[in-house]
């Protein structure tokens, strides 16, 4: 009798021992799994909808090419605007090669906008959609875009959007006109955006985002 009751509870220490070591485990690795909330923007995801293309609104996660402009080459990547969420202050030029106003805007960015303010978190990306004939051909406007670069000395990004066929959503349906300038916070939202005019308020802008962080 005294065997069978030392192996009873002998069993039962050995039973109730595994329960708690799986519970241990299963607790301890919780840990590392991706959280499943994580997309909704509340632990570094993206913000999540509705999206919108106006003042005020989140930005869907769009994706444009980045121009990789070397010696004679031209290459190119995936650029996302995700890329810049948490970022201080996001710039997105939109411009075109026929465009006067847009040449005017590009010749002072660097100088005027990027160095200024990249110290204090301001990114700037600057997107071609079509070259001074209106070719819209990728290849054409990834060279394009590297020559652009190069005439006004530009450091910062530079991409391109054959057609603007992401970037043509964030123009009005009638009277749209560039350049088109965006600003987006670190949530992705837009904070300023004018279009059709070189924009004499978006240094002031930039600096109160800025100011904000």
């Amino acid at each position: 009798m005294k065997s069978a009751a030392w192996r009873f509870w002998l069993s039962t220490f050995y039973l109730v021992s595994l329960v708690l070591v799986a519970s241990g485990c299963a607790w301890e690795s919780s840990g590392d799994k991706p959280d499943a909330n994580q997309a909704d923007g509340s632990d570094g995801g993206y913000p999540p909808p509705p999206y919108g293309t106006e003042y005020g609104d989140t930005v869907e996660d769009f994706r444009i090419d980045e121009a990789l402009c070397g010696a004679g080459t031209y290459n190119h990547r995936a650029l996302y605007a995700s890329d810049f969420l948490g970022n201080p202050a996001t710039l997105f030029s939109v411009h075109a090669g026929w465009c006067t106003f847009c040449k005017q805007q590009a010749a002072t960015m660097e100088d005027s906008l990027y160095q200024p303010y990249k110290d204090q978190g301001l990114k700037i990306v600057l997107v071609i959609f079509e070259d001074e004939q209106r070719n819209s051909d990728f290849q054409t406007l990834l060279e394009y875009a590297c020559s652009y670069r190069e005439r006004y000395g530009l450091t910062f990004t530079i991409a391109i959007d054959p057609g603007a066929e992401v970037m043509g959503r964030f123009f009005r349906p009638t009277e749209a006109g560039t350049p088109l300038n965006m600003l987006l916070d670190r949530n992705m939202v837009i904070r300023y955006k004018l279009e059709g005019l070189i924009p004499d308020t978006l240094e002031g802008n930039i600096e109160s985002l800025l100011a904000e962080h």
